[in-house]
């Protein structure tokens, strides 16, 4: 990458003056190279795109050493000349500033949506590129979170390049102020959260340094503006107002600013607690156990220091703690990872990554579109340029006046590109899936958008402007004055054609691109996710707002499960943790199999789902040998579990895994049945080990109502509330949604990558087919003389239309198998993104060749047709 990073600064050389181009060059390689080094060494995130970046600084450098040269007299008559050009052919100007906005209000656009979601995520919290996250590792996880005794030991062992960490877990809650409860979305948080993130409350205060050190004595609450807003009518007299948290009284201490929505990129969060209050949000004591992982963890890095610097020392740290603490941590270790890698960026990083390139590859197109319009436009002035040369003009005046309308007309499309951009970038929010998570994006134009659309625009103009320049500089003033006619195509034919068959070449790439993901996202409904249920209602139900022990809570899902079974409609019920394919995922744990013998350095993991009675009948999961989950796995029973078929195949390979023991920290379980494998997280995911553990064995205060249904799931929605009802008339159904609802966040990604590929895929092949007819068509107008000619010795219109045609033809066939050719090479690149087909898909391979002939025999047609018709005494008394 740096090599050929140097070439391309290495060809800019040209812009600079002769007597400071050696030192130029120089300089920025010198620059470029240890730049390259640094980033190597701190394992920077998106080097390539980083190293590009600061590349992009020689340019402007380059053009200030060639302006300073000129005259602020001299660029001022440029510019006045070039305005009266534009002027008198708005046509061309329009055509122009119009393609240089799409590209670059495309570029701005997807910038805009990669600056909210990754390097930026957080809005309202101060030097986010000096965050990162701590996570737990062992030989076989990585990702995994970080237990409160090993933050607190962290926290105090000050690691080297690290001024403070914090730590937070997100949690569902139930809050009540005045009538009914509310679901709310908040934070478990150490002391420092907002010290920590320099979030200042605009209103009350923060949690206090002795808040959240002693379990269970503050139960204090920071609540977010936009709660605020909605809950209490953003009333100034909150601060001190006691409201219920999951049964439990609450202090409203303070409210965060406006723009702060809290430490995961796009999930907005209402409410704040210690973290020591950890049994008013979550079942369970999670704050003394040192081996159970729960809490994401930030580290704030010192001015000084460099990521390796921090990792290294936090590595040191995680080995001090399982020397320390070998049975928790004696497998363990503390990693660092940048903070683009965690939450919803590194969800959306593979789709991010990939709509860049698409939208660098539109404004390659739209470049060459312009280029292609600046040569032509070139064209037709051979005879002014050859009258300046005559005057005592240089070539470099004439390449600055032509570089100066190209960034006239870059500037115009910039402007108009962003306001594009602060149009289409809120159009991320419309992908969001129906999630009970509170996500939005709030992806907009802000100043680093701004300033990114500007060097698109500079880089546009480059590529549009500086070969268009410089060949049409290149007359000879004598011969040009004495042509005949002012429209003489010169030399410039051949680069125009370079122009077209590129364009084509990456419009393939992009339809291949955009019919991939689109094949993917119908195929994504095709793919067996392991469960049978389609029709139905999911709603959460959170019993902690009820003060419901382990007993009662067993007791109330019983009668729940046996009332809403009893509507009418409902076929099955069950309770469950999650559904499958949710967003959260699945969690997993280690376990150890009685008879199974570890590997050295192997570790038996698997995710793991608490499911109620009936689950498996509900969900259309097969019993492919032994039992499912039932009513008499209550609490009293005996401990048991189901397995699917990959972890039977793998730990039992020659014996039947029923009956058999598998230990886990809750105690040793039976295992009763072995379930078909099914998706649990992706539908693209490899098979993976997974239990379900009975719900009223391993009770837990906040699970989601399954109900199958026959009649159509909105229907019988007031009787499934009723029935709850009628057991605790003080709980509530939150997070209500359909299972087809539900089933559209596993082809969330594909169908955000379908879509925008879509467009620009569309966006692309305009332009190349724009591209292809103003060849034809300028070509066929050059040769008006030839072809009059032809047309008065005999020819016949089909001969004509046809010596027409095969030149658009002839490119269109290039440019497809060029861009076949490549389209093959970056299909391999997305295949981790595609459900259910080949990279080589023939059919989105075939179907872009057959729609690219299509346009190239549209766009050579209508000349074609044109050039037919001639008029032959026209076309030989033509000037």
């Amino acid at each position: 990458m740096l090599r050929a990073v140097l070439a391309i600064v290495g060809g800019l050389a040209a812009l600079v003056p002769a007597d400071r181009r050696r030192t130029w060059i120089d300089q920025w390689r010198a620059e470029l190279w240890h730049y390259a080094l640094w980033l190597r060494r701190e394992r920077a995130a998106f080097p390539a795109l980083r190293l590009c970046a600061r590349a992009a600084g020689a340019v402007p450098h380059a053009l200030h050493l060639r302006f300073s040269q000129w005259s602020p007299r001299m660029i001022l008559h440029d510019l006045k000349f070039a305005w009266r050009i534009f002027v008198r052919r708005p046509a061309f100007t329009a055509t122009a500033v119009a393609i240089l906005a799409l590209g670059i209000g495309a570029n701005a656009t997807i910038f805009s949506w990669m600056q909210s979601v990754l390097f930026s995520p957080l809005g309202g919290v101060e030097r986010q590129d000096r965050l990162v996250v701590v996570r737990t590792a062992t030989a076989e996880r990585d990702g995994l979170s970080v237990s409160y005794p090993n933050f607190q030991d962290l926290r105090a062992a000050k690691p080297d390049g690290i001024t403070d960490v914090m730590a937070f877990r997100l949690a569902s809650m139930s809050l009540r102020a005045e009538g009914d409860a509310m679901r709310a979305f908040g934070a478990l948080v150490s002391p420092n959260y907002f010290e920590f993130l320099g979030v200042r409350p605009a209103l009350g205060r923060a949690f206090r340094t002795e808040e959240g050190t002693v379990p269970d004595r503050d139960p204090v609450m920071v609540i977010s503006h936009e709660f605020w807003t909605r809950a209490f009518a953003a009333d100034p007299s909150v601060v001190g107002r006691v409201v219920t948290l999951n049964g439990r009284a609450f202090t409203i201490v303070g409210v965060t600013p406006p723009a702060f929505h809290g430490p995961v990129a796009s999930v907005v969060l209402d409410a704040y607690i210690p973290v020591t209050m950890q049994r008013a949000a979550l079942p369970g004591d999670r704050l003394t156990p040192r081996s159970g992982g729960w809490l994401d963890v930030y580290a704030r890095l010192d001015d000084a220091a460099s990521v390796d610097r921090a990792r290294q020392s936090v590595a040191q740290v995680g080995r001090r703690l399982a020397d320390q603490f070998p049975e928790a941590n004696g497998n363990r270790e503390l990693r660092v990872i940048p903070l683009w890698r965690s939450g919803t960026g590194s969800v959306l990083l593979p789709v991010f990554a990939t709509l860049m390139g698409v939208v660098i590859v539109v404004l390659l197109i739209a470049s060459a579109n312009v280029a292609g319009l600046l040569l032509a436009h070139g064209t037709s002035r051979r005879r002014e340029i050859a009258v300046r040369f005559a005057v005592g003009a240089s070539r470099w005046q004439v390449v600055r006046l032509m570089l100066i309308e190209v960034l006239m007309l870059s500037t115009a499309g910039c402007v108009l590109g962003v306001v594009v951009a602060r149009w289409t970038a809120g159009l991320l929010d419309l992908f969001t899936p129906p999630t009970p998570f509170p996500l939005r994006f709030n992806a907009h134009v802000d100043a680093a958008t701004i300033g990114f659309a500007a060097f698109v625009g500079v880089t546009a103009a480059i590529i549009a402007g500086v070969m268009p320049a410089l060949r049409s500089s290149r007359v000879e003033a004598a011969p040009a004055l004495k042509e005949a006619s002012p429209s003489t195509a010169g030399r410039s034919g051949g680069l125009r054609r370079t122009l077209v068959v590129a364009q084509i070449s990456l419009s393939v790439v992009l339809l291949v691109c955009a019919s991939l993901f689109t094949r993917s996202l119908l195929r994504s409904d095709a793919v067996d996710p392991g469960f049978t249920l389609r029709r139905g209602l999911l709603a959460a139900i959170d019993l902690q707002s009820g003060d419901y022990d382990a007993a009662r809570g067993a007791l109330f899902l019983q009668r729940v499960i046996e009332r809403v079974d009893s509507v009418p409609g409902v076929t099955a019920v069950t309770v469950a943790r999650t559904m499958p394919l949710d967003v959260g995922g699945s969690s997993d744990m280690t376990v150890s199999i009685d008879g199974y013998v570890l590997r050295p350095g192997e570790e038996v993991t698997s995710y793991y789902n608490q499911v109620g009675p009936n689950y498996f009948e509900t969900m259309g999961i097969p019993i492919v040998r032994g039992r499912g989950i039932t009513s008499r796995d209550a609490p009293d029973a005996p401990r048991v579990a189901v397995i699917n078929e990959t972890m039977a195949r793998r730990y039992w390979p020659a014996r039947d895994p029923v009956g058999t023991t598998v230990r886990y920290g809750s105690g040793p379980v039976t295992i009763v049945g072995v379930a078909r494998d099914g998706k649990y997280s992706r539908l693209s995911e490899e098979p993976r080990n997974y239990m379900y553990l009975p719900a009223l064995q391993n009770y837990r205060a906040d699970l989601l109502l399954h109900v199958r249904t026959e009649a159509e799931p909105g229907a019988i929605l007031p009787a499934v509330r009723a029935a709850v009802r009628e057991v605790d008339p003080n709980l509530a159904l939150f997070d209500v949604r359909t299972v087809e609802q539900h089933m559209r966040i596993s082809t969330f990604l594909a169908r955000m990558a379908a879509s925008t590929l879509g467009v620009f895929g569309v966006l692309g092949l305009l332009l190349a087919a724009v591209g292809l007819y103003a060849v034809i068509a300028f070509n066929a107008g050059q040769r008006t003389r030839e072809i009059g000619l032809r047309v008065a010795l005999g020819a016949a219109q089909g001969d004509v239309a046809w010596l027409v045609m095969r030149q658009g033809l002839t490119l269109g066939l290039i440019g497809l198998g060029t861009g076949l050719a490549l389209a093959l090479a970056a299909s391999r690149l997305l295949a981790q993104q595609l459900v259910g087909i080949s990279p080589a898909d023939p059919v989105s391979f075939v179907g872009t060749a057959l729609l690219l002939l299509v346009i190239a025999v549209l766009a050579s047609a209508l000349p074609a047709r044109r050039a037919a018709r001639l008029d032959p005494l026209v076309a030989l008394h033509r000037d």
